[in-house]
């Protein structure tokens, strides 16, 4: 079962979203994600969040915060889920809104894995998900673009092959992004490995 997190980014394409959604999902609105529920045309098992950007009374069992708090209300519905025993987490409206609240996002996801679970932040044409040694990556989106980048830490040792941009055991860093806008050549050769550090890797769709 996954955790589907609603947050208030917006989603212009909805029937291209639904393909991240499957029966028994666990749905978790965060605050004004709850918009999202009629587009997506599915209904909320919990509601958490400050009302700040949704002042409704939810049709689902809810949960209120002060707004002046550490948590996004992002995270709020992470800590959530976690309580209820999920591990794989999807984060709908996550990405491409506040720059602040994207940042914030890439941090969840740390937190996730952190917490010994998994998530991915997805709209219409990106996927982004976070990877330490050992992880095994299966790309979510195919013919576009996939770019690998440090996160949590200064530098990554990373080898990927089956793509146009092969690399061995290279130190990625913080400070230049070498690992920006590769592309899969051969599906069935391709990997990436991580040796040492995290890495988000971001899947772009082509235009």
């Amino acid at each position: 079962m996954n955790c589907i997190i609603l947050s208030a980014g917006h989603i212009t394409d909805y029937e291209s979203m639904k393909r991240y959604l499957h029966e028994g999902d666990y749905i978790v609105a965060a605050d004004g994600g709850y918009r999202h529920l009629t587009g997506l045309g599915i209904k909320c098992d919990y509601f958490i969040g400050d009302f700040d950007s949704y002042s409704d009374v939810p049709d689902c069992e809810w949960e209120k915060y002060p707004t002046e708090k550490d948590d996004t209300d992002t995270m709020l519905a992470i800590k959530h889920g976690l309580l209820k025993g999920l591990d794989r987490f999807v984060i709908f409206g996550g990405l491409g809104g506040r720059l602040d609240h994207t940042v914030a996002n890439f941090s969840a996801l740390e937190y996730l894995k952190a917490h010994g679970s998994c998530g991915v932040l997805v709209d219409e044409r990106t996927a982004v998900r976070l990877l330490g040694v050992g992880d095994r990556f299966v790309p979510i989106l195919h013919g576009g673009y996939f770019s690998v980048f440090p996160f949590g830490c200064a530098s990554a040792v990373v080898s990927i092959r089956g793509v146009k941009y092969p690399i061995r055991r290279q130190r990625l860093t913080s400070d230049f992004p070498l690992g920006v806008s590769n592309r899969i050549t051969d599906e069935e050769a391709f990997e990436i490995q991580i040796h040492e550090g995290k890495v988000l890797v971001m899947e772009c769709q082509k235009d």
